[in-house]
């Protein structure tokens, strides 16, 4: 089963002092499943924590409806779907469950996006000591899918096309998914050229996103990428923005 590793995901840097010599790593957090989905039929799901270091940790539990507008990624607040319990305390070796809840019922045939931040809350350093070095705040950031009525997770698949565009000055591959899923885009290439030899990014539903190049690339060209582990997609280009 995969997993997410804290050490994977470092959101920011804290100095603990005004002269440093060192750094101290956060706890070693695993998370599974890194993919996790509320089908239509379910009114739940699990995520578990568990935590392989020697400190005990807090962490805080978040989900934000998430969207792509004009291939940008926005998070909102909201209350469709909740984590339970939102903080958590984890000893050392031990293993916390997270259950994911929908609480307001999704738009039948349709799959809502989120996205579950989870961020370690720094413990205060014991009684007696003086805080010296870096001390990383880590944040995890995990996908998750929830199904309507009408729609479930195994019938949902995505419809791509992609164009070519400038932006600010900079060349910019754009994908639009006109499907009734999101698309998980890996082991990208274009051109000749690997994106990503792992992870290049989602393409939500009925949504568009955007990915920098920085080399040419004609709309006869193909690009190429691993959806799952069972299906790729290849296309040419488009003629022009859609």
């Amino acid at each position: 089963m995969p997993v997410l590793s804290i050490r994977h995901l470092i959101l920011s840097l804290l100095l603990m002092g005004a002269l440093v010599s060192s750094v101290r790593a956060g706890n070693s957090i695993m998370i599974w499943p890194i993919d996790p989905v509320i089908d239509s039929g379910d009114k739940a799901t699990e995520l578990w924590l568990e935590n392989r270091g020697d400190a005990t940790t807090l962490m805080q539990v978040r989900i934000f409806g998430w969207r792509q507008v004009n291939g940008n990624e926005q998070f909102r607040n909201q209350q469709d779907v909740v984590a339970s319990p939102p903080m958590v305390r984890m000893e050392p070796g031990k293993r916390q469950l997270i259950r994911l809840i929908r609480q307001q019922a999704t738009p039948a045939n349709k799959e809502s996006a989120y996205r579950i931040l989870i961020d370690e809350i720094p413990t205060p350093p014991d009684p007696g000591t003086r805080p010296t070095g870096l001390t990383f705040q880590m944040r995890y950031s995990v996908p998750l899918f929830v199904y309507g009525l009408g729609l479930p997770a195994s019938s949902a698949h995505p419809q791509l096309s992609w164009y070519i565009a400038k932006r600010d000055g900079r060349q910019l591959l754009f994908i639009n998914n006109r499907g009734n899923s999101h698309a998980r885009l890996s082991n990208v290439s274009l051109a000749g050229h690997q994106l990503s030899g792992s992870l290049l990014g989602y393409v939500l539903a009925g949504s568009q996103n955007a990915f920098p190049l920085n080399f040419p690339v004609s709309i006869h060209d193909t690009l190429s990428a691993q959806l799952s582990t069972t299906r790729n997609w290849q296309s040419k280009g488009s003629p022009q923005a859609e």
